[in-house]
């Protein structure tokens, strides 16, 4: 516990201090270039660094500590400032000022804000604690190091003002509500214990960057340390925030926004864009801890496909290796697995195996005898292999900070891709060990680095993405042609470019269900859209309730995997019976006609950084009440999904943000802003479509996991004004799509009075789908056609085409040809009714 003592300063009477806290004083300037300022105050140096109009970066190096950024968070580029300007505005004012934000640096004491050219001023020291370090360390997990604290570095702080109206988001994997405001964010990783609740403050994931909101505006926060950080979000003391490191150095980037969208992509440029995945891997999947035999996998296979509910991908968990041995088959339970997964493969299955970190001590084990020849293992302070129990027994681990340890860790994954395996899912790599119970490597433990040694204290964060970095670019070398699957449960800042999330042993609670939905919310918010939480929970026993209300929601997460622990009750779709099952496989099915919205969602987060599922105020940020929703998301710019997470319920209420809404099963129309009491059965979930934004479908799979690629369906519900969306495709796997092998098109909707046209843009890029037809299906229309034409989009005139009306059900359905060129229809509808003026055969709002 940290005491406090009051200082006198200019600025108040009394200051509360944290015990042996050190504010930086007077600084003087010692470096500068075009877009760079390099002060010395004290024992300490600052950098601050222009790298684009909206994006600087903050160093402090205390006692001589050498100024590196180079980071396992940050991917190396060129940053372009653009035009740079350093003025002295006043006696000891500085400020750094691009085309689009400004620094502003008081050198006595030193302190620093910033500002946009609307006066916003955003992300500014506190003006009595600003920068500084500690005299000792303050965490008890690093006091064993205290004598080796000039290697280590001491715990360095920056307090930042908080505006009353300034409200906090991101933070990685927390637990806990959307809105962190008020809270205190630790960033370790660690495997929690079973039953973990809203005050297990760190999990297996630390990503510590906050998006900021205040009156509409955003701005960004990352501290790029992976050892102890810790934020107070105004926790403390409700006018100041700090943003604190245990170890190394305190470097920092601030994003100027001013709008979500702006800070995410900023940041996701900074960390590492999520790569393509394989559209396979998008699909359903299906695991348990564990499927122990070839037997089992194939009976839970046959039960998918007898029972007509898709599954694209089966896990196999530890049981499956030879005593836990990674890299290994039990060859009694899986007597040829490349037998087994080709068999699977031809009936629509990806087989995904398990990894963990840790490697058997076992000198007749060849992967543990090979890393030991190489010295390619972490090692205790006094130079032996650091040893300690996880499922095998007595383990090893990789020092994933060695490049050549990497390699070598890729290359391990051969004999599982030469037998069929599709992907790898690392687990137990916090790195996870069994001594003491949810523990890890001691925070002293040596990464020798090839030549860079470390302790485990300045890079535990850091771990779990090295050692997926290692897989994928081992996947990369094996299979060069294909797009690697790989799942982490643990990783640092820029995981997103490694691999995909999930959020670790969840447990069977309605409690769960409920808190997953903010909690992907802000993994997406902090670069890592690729996430997902098992469905059905892992810990203790479903129901048949809860898992049709978790399948519900989970066929809109990025992820969508059923998982469960071995001594629970089974959790397959099919266990729990009617109606369950029928639920279950409904939603599935609707996952499987979503892909190439999802596959489209995914190609915009690639670019931009967008995460798949997003919080109300992504489109709505200047609404508080957006803010305050986290039980609700939405999925892409078009579906928002607001799940059921009670048991015995049929209505919930729902928030909808500005703009014209649907919803999905009824064809209601509502105007947002505005609050709903939602119908949701069961198998209804209060889902919603956006006017006049096209939702991309496939047609219904079959039993096998077939489809035809004829025809693609373009859902719209159209409304007055005006609407935008895209569709996005490719080949589905490979890296065609760098050569120009992809195809993009722009679709609208525009409504005015009696007249609907559908504009959709002329393909982008080479790839030319197999299909022959597109269907566009309008819903919630009261009214038949009285014409429906269509033109190339270039000035030929309007020919008649094939559609069909239903009016029972208000749908029309309009067959076009696929072509490369655009299209664009104008619908015409029939005679308007006497009363209701214009816009009267749409569907009624609000009843």
């Amino acid at each position: 516990m940290e005491r406090a003592q009051p200082v006198a300063t200019n600025a108040h009477p009394a200051v509360t201090l944290p015990d042996g806290y050190q504010a930086l004083g007077q600084a003087q300037v010692c470096e500068r270039d075009a877009a760079r300022i390099c002060l010395r105050s004290g024992p300490a140096s600052v950098e601050v660094t222009a790298l684009a109009p909206d994006l600087f970066r903050v160093g402090l190096f205390l006692d001589g500590r050498p100024r590196r950024y180079e980071s396992p968070a940050v991917v190396e580029q060129s940053w372009q400032a653009g035009p740079v300007m350093i003025t002295e505005t006043a006696v000891g004012q500085l400020s750094m000022a691009t085309t689009f934000a400004t620094a502003h640096l008081s050198l006595d004491p030193l302190r620093l804000s910033f500002s946009d050219p609307s006066g916003r001023v955003f992300a500014a020291d506190d003006p009595e604690l600003g920068m500084g370090w500690f005299e000792r360390p303050a965490e008890e997990a690093l006091l064993p190091l205290a004598n080796v604290a000039g290697t280590l570095g001491l715990p360095l702080r920056v307090y930042k003002r908080h505006l009353p109206k300034e409200h906090y988001f991101g933070c990685g994997e927390r637990t806990g509500g959307l809105d962190k405001t008020g809270t205190y964010q630790l960033f370790w990783n660690t495997d929690p214990p079973p039953g973990r609740s809203v005050f297990q403050n760190n999990l297996y994931v630390s990503i510590p960057f906050t998006l900021v909101l205040a009156n509409g505006l955003a701005w960004g926060l990352f501290l790029d340390n992976p050892g102890r950080v810790a934020f107070d979000l105004a926790h403390e003391d409700p006018g100041r925030s700090w943003f604190g490191t245990s170890t190394g150095d305190l470097i920092y980037y601030v994003f100027c926004g001013p709008t979500p969208q702006a800070v995410l992509a900023r940041y996701t440029e900074l960390t590492g864009h999520t790569p393509l995945p394989p559209l396979w891997s998008l699909g359903n999947g299906q695991s348990r801890f564990s499927y122990a035999s070839a037997e089992e996998l194939r009976e839970v296979a046959a039960t998918f496909r007898a029972r007509d509910i898709p599954c694209d991908t089966l896990y196999l968990d530890i049981d499956a290796l030879d005593g836990y041995r990674v890299f290994t088959w039990d060859r009694e339970r899986f007597p040829d697995p490349a037998g087994l997964f080709a068999e699977l493969r031809a009936q629509g299955f990806h087989v995904v195996s398990i990894v963990d970190a840790g490697i058997k001590v076992d000198e007749g084990y060849a992967v543990y005898t090979d890393g030991k020849r190489r010295d390619l293992y972490c090692k205790t302070p006094d130079y032996q292999d650091y040893q300690n129990a996880v499922w095998p027994g007595l383990c090893v681990f990789p020092d994933v900070t060695n490049p050549e340890a990497r390699a070598w860790w890729g290359e391990q994954h051969r004999p599982l891709l030469e037998a069929g395996v599709a992907g790898i899912w690392t687990d137990m790599n916090e790195p996870a060990v069994f001594i003491p119970v949810h523990g890890t490597l001691p925070p002293e433990t040596i990464h020798p680095g090839g030549g860079r040694p470390r302790l485990h204290a300045e890079i535990h964060n850091a771990y779990g993405s090295l050692l997926v970095q290692a897989t994928r670019e081992g996947l990369q070398r094996l299979r060069p042609d294909e797009r690697p699957f790989v799942i982490s449960r643990a990783g640092y800042a820029g995981i997103q470019r490694q691999a995909l999330l999930w959020t670790g042993d969840n447990a069977s609670t309605w409690e769960d269900l409920a808190q997953s939905v903010p909690q992907l919310l802000n993994l997406g918010l902090s670069g890592v859209s690729w996430c997902g939480s098992d469905i059905g929970g892992f810990y203790g026993d479903c129901s048949g309730e809860l898992l049709a209300r978790w399948t519900e929601f989970g066929i809109f997460q990025a992820f969508c995997r059923n998982h469960s622990e071995k001594q629970t009750r089974r959790q397959e779709p099919w266990v729990f019976g009617e109606p369950y099952e029928s639920v279950c496989r409904a939603m599935l099915k609707l996952r499987q006609r979503l892909l190439p919205y999802l596959y489209t969602l995914f190609e915009e987060c690639h670019r931009t950084g967008a995460p798949v599922l997003r919080p109300l105020f992504w489109m709505a940020p200047a609404d508080p009440a957006a803010w305050a929703y986290d039980d609700e998301a939405l999925c892409g710019p078009a579906l928002l999904v607001a799940p059921v997470t009670r048991p015995a319920v049929s209505h919930r209420h729902v928030y909808l943000p500005a703009g014209t809404w649907f919803h999905f099963w009824s064809g209601q129309r509502f105007s947002g802003p505005t609050h709903v009491i939602a119908y949701a059965p069961l198998g209804q979930p209060a889902l919603y479509v956006r006017a006049n934004t096209a939702v991309p479908l496939w047609p219904e799979m079959n039993y096998v996991g077939e489809r035809e690629p004829d025809p693609l369906t373009l859902l719209l519900y159209p409304a007055e004004g005006s609407g935008e969306s895209s569709l996005y495709e490719d080949a589905g796997d490979g890296y065609g799509y760098l050569q120009g092998e992809y195809a993009r098109r722009r679709i609208s909707c525009e409504v005015e009075g009696d007249e609907i046209r559908v504009f959709i843009g002329t393909r982008e890029g080479r790839f030319v789908p197999e299909r022959q037809h597109i269907v566009l299906e309008l819903r919630a229309l009261e009214r038949a056609p009285w014409s429906v034409e269509q033109s190339s989009g270039n000035g030929d005139s309007a020919s008649q085409v094939e559609w069909s009306y239903d009016q029972e059900q208000g749908r029309l359905l309009v067959t076009l040809r696929e072509q490369v060129e655009a299209q664009e229809l104008s619908i015409r509808l029939a005679a308007k009714a006497t009363e209701g003026g214009p816009g009267a055969w749409l569907a009624g709002e609000d009843e």
